[in-house]
């Protein structure tokens, strides 16, 4: 399972991790070259300055050093080798690095096609394959490489191996350094013999180490780039947290504001509440008086009431009445009841001839103007 994994990392990784940071790499030295350019003429002029390089060309029994770049340089000195006329030189602490151009006769370059996998770990790859691709071992040589093509379809990649033999590099460095000078970059020109093979022969302990301002600025500008990095990210949070000091006490004072209002709010319903209580029992009151004023209306003088109940909604009557049928009529005819009726037979009393009843009614509900 790990083996498909890396398999498919390996897959992804070349066929879009390498080619976007190609692209970014590219973008990045176009960007940094645009903003150059907006730069003030002296300030270019600076910078040009601090990208110049110090050529080193082996010439017979001298060695050339010359002070620009590649396209265009001068001439600055020309070391003697011999003993007699050696004189040492210093590398100027404005130079960005010392650049020591092999002859071409002292350099071999040798065209190989490998899996594309093994990129990850080119340079390894190609100490494995010194044995068999080259006349020499890996530890006789310093050596670079230069990738020329991929090929995504067929996974191969096609690259350069550039060497030279230790004897003959250690032999000129040894010379470079008796004359006051340490290589930087180790590499040679190109078949046109106009730009230098973008490689440095050179393993990391052997190259030069200079403090050189550039560097220093370099890590200003780092330390100021995450200064203001941290200004960014700080700074909204800082602005925010002034923000809500200010705020907050207007939020408490809000908080309390709030409070009371609802504090009030309640109150008021509470008040709300009551007054219909009292307006309810007032028309219970009223709805009651209604009703006995029109009982004392409607009923004869013959009728004795000797119990009456009264809800909101029904009345009812118990008590003696020389025709209780009677009764039904005379209350049907009342604007305030209405569904009358016995709730019990009507029973007479032999002794005065009256007759005992209990009847009920509806009231009728007193519309709301």
């Amino acid at each position: 399972m790990n083996i498909a994994v890396d398999q498919s990392w390996q897959k992804m990784r070349f066929n879009y991790v390498a080619p976007l940071q190609r692209q970014l790499d590219a973008f990045c030295t176009w960007w940094i070259t645009e903003l150059t350019s907006l730069l003030p003429p002296n300030l270019q002029s600076a910078l040009s300055q601090r990208e110049q390089r110090d050529f080193v060309e082996f010439d017979g029994d001298a060695f050339i050093v010359r002070r620009g770049t590649m396209s265009g340089n001068r001439e600055r000195s020309r070391i003697s080798l011999t003993v007699a006329e050696r004189s040492a030189i210093a590398s100027p602490a404005d130079a960005k690095e010392t650049v020591l151009l092999l002859p071409a006769d002292k350099v071999l370059v040798k065209s190989m096609t490998l899996p594309l996998a093994a990129e990850e770990n080119l340079r390894e790859v190609l100490s494995f394959e010194m044995d068999r691709q080259t006349p020499f071992a890996a530890d006789q040589v310093y050596y670079d490489s230069i990738v020329t093509s991929r090929n995504t379809r067929r996974k191969t990649l096609s690259v350069d191996l550039v060497l030279a033999p230790r004897t003959v590099v250690d032999g000129l460095l040894e010379e470079l350094a008796n004359s006051g000078l340490r290589a930087d970059i180790l590499s040679t020109r190109d078949s046109s013999g106009t730009a230098m093979l973008p490689i440095n022969l050179l393993p990391r302990r052997k190259r030069g180490n200079r403090n050189t301002a550039v560097r220093r600025l370099n890590a200003t500008l780092v330390v100021v780039t995450v200064l203001l990095f941290i200004t960014v990210i700080a700074l909204p949070l800082l602005q925010k947290q002034q923000v809500l000091g200010e705020l907050e006490p207007q939020l408490i004072a809000a908080v309390a504001q709030a409070e009371s209002a609802n504090e009030l709010r309640q109150q008021v319903a509470r008040l709300v509440a009551g007054s219909g209580d009292l307006v309810r029992k007032k028309q219970t009151g009223l709805s009651v008086l209604r009703t006995i004023n029109e009982l004392t209306r409607v009923l004869p003088d013959h009728t004795w009431i000797n119990r009456l109940d009264i809800s909101e909604t029904e009345v009812q009557l118990q008590g003696q009445s020389s025709s209780s049928a009677m009764l039904i009529s005379l209350l049907e005819g009342s604007p305030v009841l209405k569904n009358v009726r016995f709730r019990s037979p009507v029973i007479r009393i032999p002794s005065t001839g009256e007759e005992r009843f209990h009847l009920s009614a509806e009231i009728e509900q007193e519309q709301s103007q």
